[in-house]
């Protein structure tokens, strides 16, 4: 039985999302609200729910719709199932990227619509942010914001295997000795506006400048949450997710289902 309340409200929670993120986030979510009526602004509908900046040659349209089912596989394998159905928009330009608030990122969410950079054309930042996506939709209200951000980008880094996030970026960023968040200090970065602050202080946010420069990229903070998600994941597996997803949205503790969820049965 579903005892959300008024279930017929429902499609009103993509709306709510992003005036909650709008609050949080300001000027570049309020950009984002464009990709509600993007065939308005620019893009072009090659497929259900899969919109193409204007103008995209034929090689980056067939990438697209690669990339869907590889996305969506991705986080099936992770949450045993797909209920989020986001909206996909794609950018082959930086001018629209940063026209919908994507700013330097490759890929951004807003609520269930999906914005990818012309950097971020791949079913790797796809399924990162189909992550948040698939994570939000089964997810109440207290569950949401119980939810660590350290926790929610280690998940998406984790469902998407994206080579710049990955265990062998883990590997060089440590010998390289840049510096990247401990456990401890990544369990305190649990709200938006710490994640937000942390990608600044980590070095995330620098990388246009590095790109500009031609230097090594790096993701220390994102990297870092992955390589903490990873192993628990492995460990705990779908069933593990799945409860904590449960007790969170029942307003049971984050720490409580992390620290001490259902092992995974062996294969």
């Amino acid at each position: 039985m579903n005892t959300r309340p008024f279930p017929n409200l429902a499609f009103l929670r993509p709306l709510a999302a992003l005036l909650l993120l709008a609050l949080l986030q300001g000027c570049s979510v309020l950009q984002g609200g464009k990709l509600f009526a993007p065939q308005s602004f620019g893009f072009e509908r090659i497929a259900p729910d899969l919109y193409v900046e204007a103008g995209a040659d034929a090689s980056a349209r067939a990438r697209l719709m690669q990339a869907v089912p590889q996305a969506e596989a991705a986080v099936r394998g992770v949450f045993g199932s797909v209920l989020s159905r986001p909206a996909v928009h794609a950018c082959v330009t930086e001018g629209c990227h940063r026209a919908f608030g994507g700013g330097g990122t490759m890929a951004k969410v807003y609520g269930d619509r999906i914005l990818l950079s012309p950097r971020g054309l791949s079913w790797h930042y796809l399924a990162h942010e189909w992550s948040h996506a698939e994570l939000f939709q089964r997810l109440r209200w207290r569950g949401f914001w119980a939810l660590p951000r350290w926790f929610d980008e280690g998940l998406a880094v984790a469902v998407s295997e994206a080579p710049e996030t990955s265990e062998a970026h883990w590997q060089a960023l440590r010998a390289a000795g840049v510096p990247v968040p401990s456990p401890v200090q990544l369990r305190r970065i649990d709200s938006l506006w710490r994640w937000e602050t942390a990608i600044q202080a980590w070095g995330d946010g620098g990388n246009a400048g590095r790109r500009a420069r031609g230097e090594w990229e790096i993701r220390p903070l994102y990297t870092a949450a992955g390589h903490e998600v990873r192993p628990w994941l492995k460990t705990h597996g779908t069933v593990g997710l799945l409860a904590l997803i449960g007790g969170l949205n029942a307003g049971e503790p984050f720490e409580d289902f992390y620290d001490a969820a259902p092992v995974a049965a062996a294969p």
